[in-house]
């Protein structure tokens, strides 16, 4: 048992000093097994863009022979102590000390995270590290333009004119609001899109957003009514520029959506609203896209930019099944993707096709206008209660908050690789289901099918392998308890009638409105439909965590060059954005290796979770 909770605030701050020295000089001697050796056996190094220009996760026994073929070739030193370290504990290991370090290579500055546990028994006066995180923070030559760097006025011109917008919001916003052809072309301005232009802005990165909806943050006004973050405000702040101190706890659609609007006329970007991206194209030579654009005029341009960014949510195009019947059915046939809000649904019977969170969300929405409404689920789902179960799997924000900077606990938070949060998941999903027991119980009664994932991690590993297959209740669990929700479990759509639908039991549900709560495509095929087949084979599948134990083509570069994803949460945009733009900075610069290019390695380059 570790005495480290017995000890003085210096003699924890020695011991990471001690550690971090060694851990330090053993790399700048080549000593790569040494180094490998401070490591826990069952630890875990990840380091985003600072070694080899992608993002990594190693267990300890990859470690040295990574160190040989990456670190060798682009050295690291300074190692050095960030403010104080903190005890905690993670996993299976009861005790860890936690803290932040800083160093540099030749041509970036670094910021790190480890957490030491003890080495074997004793009084723990020797540490490994059971997970370690190094990250590329800047570019030496070309910091950010914020803070000290912040932009600073000529003020023997002051009065000569007003500061230059770039944002343009509403219709007007046609791909005739730019002149020249951008560094960077984003399609899509919701969260991810506005956050990577902005970062993308701070380091003078020429940056072009299209947005086909009229204005910024219509994706999100469009969304049905009752819509709502299902995470605490806490975890979702935008990067430069937090949420206000007196907003909700869960934000409404509303509030994002015009914060969104908000958010991309306080950082100045270029916004072309209204425009609708239609293809692209990219030739090896050149090392750019040609692009077509379509505005709201119906005007059509083409751009050449030098890196194009799909930044169109994880969900894909709406996966929309063919119903048997379907021409037959007098009723009305929709996806949750599609406004609802104007419908008159008060005596309609509905029938909604799916058991996710869109389709619980819509249920209950419709109930509460005064709908008859039946909840078809097909397959077995994870439920979970908001409160207090789900947002335990956000602790690390909440207790933070206020505390400490979000950059930092989005550091302490990207330090768990993949495999050891499925470990911290199946533990704490244990404990979601034994204080959720009565409620499940309940849904069971009623013959609602549940899970626990695949491999008993509940919801949270399922949000990033797949996006689906869980509901946080917020009260349609309920509904459904007490019937007010009906419910047919286990069976699918056989065809439609009129006025019915037939279900694969022989059973029949009366129907007015039938909502296809059935998902979304792979954004694989979001790729295929923009950019065609040999883009989208190039890039391969896009989500969920690859065998690299990295989630696949986000925020890292692809395996198509010059193109890049982005999406997911906000924390994901917020923290993952940093480094799409300072790749792309790089690449824009001159400063990459020929090595690094994914396609010249024939990697698929992978990238990391909220």
């Amino acid at each position: 048992m570790s005495t480290w909770h017995k000890w003085t605030a210096a003699e924890r701050s020695r011991l990471a000093e001690d550690w971090l020295s060694g851990f330090g000089c053993a790399l700048e001697q080549g000593r790569y097994q040494s180094a490998a050796g401070m490591l826990h056996p069952d630890g875990y190094w990840r380091d985003l863009l600072t070694f080899s220009w992608d993002f990594r996760t190693l267990h300890a026994a990859e470690v040295q022979h990574w160190l040989g073929a990456e670190f060798a070739s682009n050295p690291a030193h300074g190692f050095c102590l960030e403010g104080q370290p903190i005890l905690s504990a993670i996993v299976d290991q009861p005790v860890t000390l936690e803290f932040f370090f800083r160093f540099e290579t030749a041509l970036a500055l670094g910021r790190g995270h480890a957490r030491l546990v003890p080495r074997g028994s004793g009084e723990g006066r020797e540490a490994v590290a059971f997970t370690l995180l190094t990250t590329m923070l800047e570019l030496k030559a070309f910091p950010e333009c914020i803070g000290r760097n912040r932009p600073r006025e000529d003020v023997s011109l002051r009065g000569a004119g007003t500061w230059p917008s770039g944002t343009s919001g509403g219709a007007s916003g046609s791909v005739e609001c730019t002149e020249t052809d951008p560094d960077v072309l984003i399609v899509g301005a919701g969260q991810s899109g506005v956050m990577l232009a902005a970062r993308l802005g701070q380091l003078g990165i020429r940056t072009l957003l299209v947005e086909r909806s009229e204005h910024v943050g219509d994706v999100w006004r469009r969304r049905y009514q009752s819509l709502k973050l299902h995470n605490e405000l806490c975890m979702n702040h935008f990067p430069y520029l937090p949420f206000p101190e007196n907003w909700p706890v869960y934000l409404p659609k509303d509030k994002v959506a015009d914060w969104l609007e908000f958010y991309a006329r306080a950082m100045d970007l270029r916004v072309c609203a209204g425009t609708t991206f239609l293809n692209g194209t990219y030739d090896d030579a050149l090392r750019r896209w040609t692009v077509q654009l379509r505005g709201a005029d119906g005007t059509l341009r083409s751009l050449r930019p030098r890196h194009l960014v799909m930044a169109m949510g994880v969900s894909g195009l709406p996966n929309v099944p063919r119903l048997a019947g379907s021409e037959d059915f007098s009723g009305l046939i929709l996806h949750t993707s599609e406004p609802t809000d104007h419908l008159d649904v008060r005596g309609k019977k509905a029938l909604v096709v799916g058991a996710g969170t869109s389709a619980h969300d819509l249920a209950q929405s419709f109930y509460l206008r005064g709908a008859d409404v039946t909840m078809l689920q097909r397959s077995s789902i994870t439920v979970v209660s908001l409160e207090p179960s789900a947002n335990r799997a956000y602790q690390m924000y909440r207790d933070n908050d206020g505390v400490r900077p979000i950059d930092e606990t989005d550091m302490m938070a990207a330090a768990v690789p993949y495999e050891l949060l499925a470990r911290i998941q199946r533990s704490l999903s244990r404990w979601m289901q034994e204080t959720d027991r009565e409620l499940l119980d309940k849904l069971r009664k009623v013959g609602f099918l549940l899970d626990n994932g695949e491999d008993d991690t509940g919801f949270f590993m399922k949000l990033l392998r797949t996006q689906s297959g869980y509901y946080l209740n917020v009260g349609a669990s309920e509904l459904i308890c007490d019937g007010g929700i009906k419910l047919k479990s286990g069976v699918g759509i056989e065809r439609l009638a009129k006025k019915k639908v037939i279900l694969t039991d022989g059973s029949a549900v009366d129907a007015d409105i039938v909502v296809l709560a059935t998902g979304y495509e792979p954004l694989q095929e979001q790729v295929r439909a923009l950019l065609g087949e040999e883009v989208a084979n190039r890039v391969g599948p896009i989500w969920g965590i690859g065998e690299d134990g990295e989630l696949r083509n986000m925020y890292a570069p692809t395996a198509q060059e010059h193109f890049f994803v982005v999406g997911g949460g906000f924390p994901a945009a917020r923290y993952y954005s940093r480094y799409t733009a300072l790749y792309i900075k790089a690449d824009l610069e001159g400063l990459l290796p020929a090595r690094s290019s994914p396609l010249q390695r024939g990697l698929s380059a992978p990238s990391m979770h909220q």
